[in-house]
């Protein structure tokens, strides 16, 4: 027997709109369904304006949400320049427990070079917390909690994607109504933990329009740690708070890879069709010199790569990563095209060649390499070698000798000028020769 049930058109849509509504819940994942919770803590209001040379400067203390009873509470410092060429899109710095005030040079130069706002959110993440816990070893704690618990809001990196987010929406809604400009677009960067905040923010908020995260060369976790084993024959003293906590023991049990699908950036990469521009130093003690090689080739869209030589992590002092960042705003506001530099690496049995090739020239280009006897390039020095342009516009390309002994790392670097004339550096990522461990 057959019933045929005839349902009301009222009752019809209401069935699809939850049918809808499910099927929506299910495709997130629960970095999303956390930033996307309404939180009646979020709270904001502008404390002081001034005149500082050619900018207005504001500052505006805001609470981004409530997470696990802990109210976050942030500092945004916001530069507006004279000149507005481009009102519609805004530059953030996500920051830690540094004063705000400490970015402020940063934040003009930025301005003025991208014709547009600029801002930082400091306090990424709130710390410290439980028994005084800060950085990485408060991270570990609450992956650890996830992990033994289940419960999805124990991640910190969720109250840090959303402390980003509500720096956005502070942003506009302070621009729209002290300076009635609507901001749509943001561009992201932060360093380290705020450099994977940066990523993540991307995969979860569509205002992000580019994003340029500075060392975090931590893609691909599994086998990123699976290769520094090889390498290294242990992981990183650097992330001896994970290792403490047993995390990277733990990484294929069932609720460990379900977490590395929410905070791994690598499961999220078919969203990275955006311009991404990484910022690496060579001599980062967190990660093999070669981390790229686990994620690079799969991700999609415009990206470009500049890598420190002799930096580590801290970028050295900076500088030459703040005029490739500052050019990367200034193109991508001003509607400009980005480079698009690619490379090709052969390698033989006692040679090993590197191309680069761009479709826009370059005023110069070098070839950056450094020894090592156990294949680990933390401490070992970087030299610079001069390269000679090719015949065709834009290329370069030279040959390395390939080591009897010991291991030899190198990256070409090439000189470009935005169409501002701001000089900037954009590079390869690193190989190693010998290529077997």
């Amino acid at each position: 027997m057959i019933i045929a049930l005839r349902f009301s058109p009222a009752f019809a849509f209401v069935l699809n709109a939850l049918i809808s509504l499910v099927n929506l819940v299910s495709a997130q994942n629960a970095l999303e369904r956390y930033v996307q919770t309404d939180d009646d803590s979020f709270s904001w209001a502008r404390k002081d304006m001034k005149t500082s040379g050619e900018f207005l400067v504001a500052t505006v203390p805001f609470t981004s949400q409530t997470w696990r009873d802990n109210p976050w509470r942030h500092a945004l410092l916001l530069v507006r320049p004279k000149e507005i060429r481009n009102p519609d899109i805004a530059f953030l710095l996500i920051a830690g427990s540094e004063p705000p005030e400490s970015h402020l040079q940063t934040l003009k130069t930025l301005a003025a070079q991208g014709g547009a706002i600029a801002a930082v959110v400091s306090e990424v993440p709130n710390q410290p917390l439980y028994d005084g816990r800060v950085e990485d070893a408060l991270i570990a704690y609450t992956l650890d909690q996830y992990l033994r618990t289940g419960d999805e809001t124990w991640p910190l990196l969720f109250p840090m994607v959303k402390s980003a987010v509500r720096a956005c929406d502070v942003i506009g809604a302070l621009a729209n109504s002290e300076f009635d400009q609507k901001i749509n677009r943001f561009i992201l960067s932060g360093a380290s933990k705020r450099g994977w905040t940066t990523w993540l923010t991307a995969a979860v908020d569509p205002r992000v329009l580019a994003i340029a995260p500075m060392v975090f060369d931590m893609l691909n976790m599994k086998a990123q740690t699976e290769w520094t084993r090889k390498v290294y024959g242990h992981q990183s003293e650097r992330i001896h708070d994970y290792t403490d906590a047993d995390l990277i023991e733990r990484i294929d049990e069932p609720r460990a890879v379900q977490l590395r699908e929410w905070i791994d950036p690598y499961f999220h990469r078919a969203r990275y069709t955006i311009p991404k521009l990484i910022l690496l130093g060579t001599n980062d003690p967190y990660w093999t010199v070669d981390a790229m090689r686990h994620y690079w080739d799969d991700l999609p869209g415009h990206k470009l790569v500049f890598q420190t030589p002799n930096a580590g992590h801290g970028l050295g002092d900076g500088s030459d990563a703040m005029h490739s960042l500052a050019a990367f705003f200034e193109i991508i506001a001003d509607n400009g095209s980005l480079p698009q530099l690619q490379w090709s690496v052969e390698l033989g049995n006692t040679n090993a060649t590197i191309q680069i090739q761009s479709d826009q020239p370059f005023k110069g280009a070098r070839l950056w390499m450094a020894e090592s006897a156990d294949r680990d390039f933390r401490n070992d020095h970087w030299e610079a070698h001069p390269v000679k342009k090719g015949k065709q516009p834009g290329s370069a390309g030279v040959s390395i000798v390939v080591p009897r002994t010991g291991y030899r790392a190198f990256l070409m670097e090439a000189e470009f000028a935005s169409p501002r004339g701001n000089h900037y550096k954009l590079s390869t990522q690193a190989t190693v020769v010998p290529s077997a461990v």
